[in-house]
């Protein structure tokens, strides 16, 4: 039987970076927004 556990160790490292960089993605839009909001808010104001 073929040793295939770098293979599974290089897709679970795969899948996390996947995984952390859409979380990071999400996260920054999400800042972004909150600041377009409060930019909205302030041009309304004035």
């Amino acid at each position: 039987m073929p040793d295939t556990d770098s293979y599974l160790l290089l897709g679970i490292a795969i899948t996390i970076t996947i995984l952390f960089g859409y979380s990071a993605s999400l996260l920054l839009r999400f800042r972004q927004s909150s600041k377009l909001i409060s930019t909205l808010e302030n041009l309304k104001s004035d």
